[in-house]
């Protein structure tokens, strides 16, 4: 009876822990108006990439557990690989992206939160949600606006990777075929189709082991 007893208690905590994990999702972004090859443009030798989303449409303070872009289509075959790639999360007070890069991060430190290989993988479908990073460590003050920058340095896969993106109305996005770019182009007006978890982390996969413990 002890057990049991023990089993359900696990079993609850685990299931809380679980679903304070899954945070609050907010789409951001703007409406849906196309799909777009930037970022993930395999063709392309390296990129440099930044794109924005406003306080106002995240409106929540707190840990960000994942960001994930909605998918579009493959133009090739998948999976895609990039290699080099680094992802910055930085609070900005720019409301409008320009073409220097540095200047986006308004005075403010971009933070690393990935480093290494990413992948876009095989099978995806159009408006499946693609984890694009899950920080470590990065809490949105919900007072500044998010910038993101997407670098790699390498590409192979499918030819085109396409997000959906709006088109009208949003800080817009800037782009670089070059990692180390200190300016680019800017795609004014865009946006990019996001979903932003705030929330835990999740629980770590060693959770379950310590519930085993408990009947050590």
């Amino acid at each position: 009876m002890r057990n049991v007893l023990m089993l359900l208690s696990a079993l609850v905590i685990t299931a809380a822990a679980v679903a304070v994990a899954t945070g609050n999702e907010h789409e951001v972004g703007g409406p849906p108006a196309k799909g777009h090859k930037i970022p993930f443009w395999s063709e392309k030798p390296a990129m440099r990439f930044q794109c924005m989303w406003l306080q106002s449409e995240i409106g929540e303070k707190g840990r960000v557990v994942k960001i994930e872009f909605s998918f579009k289509q493959y133009v090739g075959t998948p999976p895609s690989t990039f290699t080099g790639c680094k992802i910055r999360l930085c609070h900005t007070t720019v409301n409008k992206i320009a073409a220097n890069f540095k200047s986006n991060y308004g005075g403010k430190s971009p933070v690393e939160v990935f480093s290494g290989k990413f992948v876009v993988p095989a099978g995806l479908k159009e408006n499946d949600w693609v984890m694009v990073v899950a920080p470590k460590a990065f809490t949105f003050n919900n007072t500044n606006n998010l910038l993101m920058e997407v670098v790699w340095t390498g590409a192979s896969g499918a030819a085109e990777d396409r997000f959906w993106i709006a088109d009208a109305d949003q800080p817009g996005r800037v782009r670089a075929f070059s990692a180390t770019a200190v300016t680019g182009t800017v795609l004014a007006n865009q946006g990019q189709v996001a979903r932003i978890t705030i929330g835990s982390p999740a629980v770590e996969p060693n959770s379950l082991g310590r519930v085993r413990a408990l009947f050590r």
